[in-house]
């Protein structure tokens, strides 16, 4: 009875020690995931920021050079109208 007993204890802590371990783990994973996020949120979004500012700079660029190619061809044709 003894003997059941002593391995039944032995047997709870080895399952307390995995499930501890089973934990560090967990919390480890946790962490570099939070450390991965951090970087992600700092490092990364500021370099797509700057390129995004580009783009939208560009895309200002031709949007006006369209808007003035559109306006030469209706005045163009307004003006082949008229004659």
């Amino acid at each position: 009875m003894a003997l059941q007993h002593t391995s039944e204890i032995y047997m709870n802590s080895s399952l307390e020690n995995d499930i501890i371990l089973e934990y560090e783990r967990l919390v480890s994973n946790i962490d570099k995931l939070n450390q991965t996020i951090t970087r992600l949120n700092t490092t990364d979004v500021l370099v797509l920021i700057d390129k995004l500012r580009t783009l939208e700079k560009k895309v200002g660029l031709v949007y006006t050079l369209f808007k003035a190619s559109v306006y030469s061809l209706v005045t163009a044709d307004q003006n082949s109208d008229g004659k």
